[in-house]
């Protein structure tokens, strides 16, 4: 060293590239993961997973009165109680779209269940296919079982929805993978999301698995 010249120490801010990279490397994976389980948790909605129900539903059957019927469904029993829970959500009365907290999902259940009932009243009435209302039936009763388990303890409404609809549509259409990718996947993703506990999750999709069960017991 050459007198007169001070040495400049290494910064103790400078972390070697690979520090480096390995930190952004799993930054960005579980950017990715978060961003997997909100699209999932969303495709896999109750309104969505019912709509596609009845979509298949109508399109197995291939009648222009059966999509009458299907999308006055939709329009009564889906539609309509999203409609409510928007209002609810600008008014103020509850927290979030997927309404998080317990006590804040009861009214709007209590709506759906009246709307619901109405729709499957009116495709009674209208002489709808049996499949159609045996799918129709079966949401409207696992939404009503959820619904009184809200009151004390809040079972994942995604997960019931989910293993109905991927009981009833895998039966039909004589393979299990609805079953098999389709629920993991679901209640993977509310777990994630700290939507419900592994218990809630695991709870919705057994009631839903046994009310498709029973629904079609009682058609055979």
């Amino acid at each position: 060293m050459r007198p007169g010249v001070a040495s400049v120490p290494e910064s103790p801010s400078l972390i070697p590239w690979g520090h480096l990279s390995g930190e952004y490397l799993a930054s960005c994976l579980l950017l990715w993961k978060e961003c997997i389980a909100y699209a999932i948790s969303q495709v896999g909605s109750p309104p969505v997973l019912s709509s596609v129900g009845l979509v298949m539903t109508a399109v197995t059957i291939g009648t222009s009165r059966v999509w009458v019927l299907a999308v006055t469904y939709i329009l009564l029993a889906i539609v309509t109680p999203l409609a409510y829970l928007f209002w609810l959500l600008h008014q103020g009365q509850v927290t979030d779209f997927d309404v998080q907290r317990r006590e804040q999902r009861i009214r709007p259940m209590q709506f759906t269940l009246a709307c619901g009932a109405l729709a499957w009243l009116i495709l009674a009435v209208a002489a709808a296919p049996r499949p159609l209302l045996l799918l129709t039936g079966a949401l409207w009763v696992q939404m009503g079982i959820v619904f009184v388990i809200t009151f004390w303890w809040k079972i994942s409404v995604h997960c019931a929805s989910a293993a109905t609809l991927a009981t009833i549509i895998g039966l039909w259409i004589g393979t299990p993978l609805p079953l098999m990718i389709g629920l993991p996947l679901i209640a993977w993703s509310r777990v994630h999301r700290r939507r419900h506990t592994p218990a809630q999750a695991i709870a919705g999709m057994c009631l839903g698995y046994l009310v498709a069960l029973l629904a079609l017991s009682l058609v055979e």
